[in-house]
């Protein structure tokens, strides 16, 4: 089992796809290299570009399996990198920029998440917590300036807690059900005093936290459980 942040996000949509089946771009070729060196059983992918019909993820998946390495059981959901709100959340007062999506994203879909696996995704059981809205967690902390809600009462009743995703995703192994709680949290930078983006990876781990403990309203996984994905954290900051 892996989990690798890709990088393979573009700054526009389909032009993942125009890389990946060109066979000439050199970082996809680099992402193959390393996942055929790997050969992980299951891999949870960060930094792929999301599209409703998955044909991105399927042509890489088949750049795998010419490696000799078959993953038939393929996963994702859209992210909420790039969804647009329609109000100013990253507080520059301006709207419409990547920093006003509910995840920082040129585009719906930038820079998504995905899973391969070799055995069956239970996918009528995944739970999908991106929805969430981050004050709606419980004991979230909010980003302030001067004693106000940052950037903004009305951006914090719609903004939600995942930058990317987070979801709880079954998969089969034969006789036992692994539960893949898998994201990619904000990097706690590229803010300003208030702390939004600290504030708000500090409350996407702590999700999983509550999920655990049955502090969400839902029974948590029952048996095997693993966390993976990218948490952007600096281990001594």
């Amino acid at each position: 089992m892996a989990s690798f942040n890709t990088d393979l996000s573009r700054k526009g949509p389909g032009l993942l796809l125009r890389d990946i089946l060109s066979g000439k771009d050199s970082q996809v070729a680099a992402v193959l290299d390393v996942i055929a060196a790997a050969r992980p059983d299951i891999i949870a992918l960060q930094g792929i570009d999301y599209d409703l019909d998955g044909l991105a993820l399927t042509a890489l998946a088949d750049r795998l399996r010419a490696r000799d390495l078959d993953y038939p059981h393929l996963f994702a959901l859209r992210p909420n990198t790039g969804l647009r709100t329609g109000l100013d959340l990253d507080g520059d007062g301006r709207v419409g920029g990547p920093g006003d999506a509910q995840g920082f994203g040129y585009f719906a879909g930038q820079d998504g998440m995905a899973i391969l696996s070799r055995f069956p995704v239970l996918t009528d059981r995944v739970r999908d917590f991106s929805a969430l809205v981050w004050r709606d967690l419980p004991g979230a902390t909010l980003p302030e300036m001067d004693g106000a809600p940052f950037p903004s009462a009305e951006a914090q009743a719609v903004q939600r807690l995942s930058t990317t995703g987070h979801w709880d995703v079954p998969v089969d192994l034969g006789g036992s059900i692994l539960h893949l709680l898998t994201f990619h949290a904000s990097p706690p930078v590229f803010d300003g005093p208030e702390d939004r983006n600290g504030l708000r990876n500090r409350d996407e781990l702590r999700l999983w936290t509550l999920y655990l403990d049955g502090a969400l309203g839902l029974a948590p996984p029952r048996g095997p459980f693993v966390v993976l994905g990218d948490a952007n954290l600096d281990p001594e900051d």
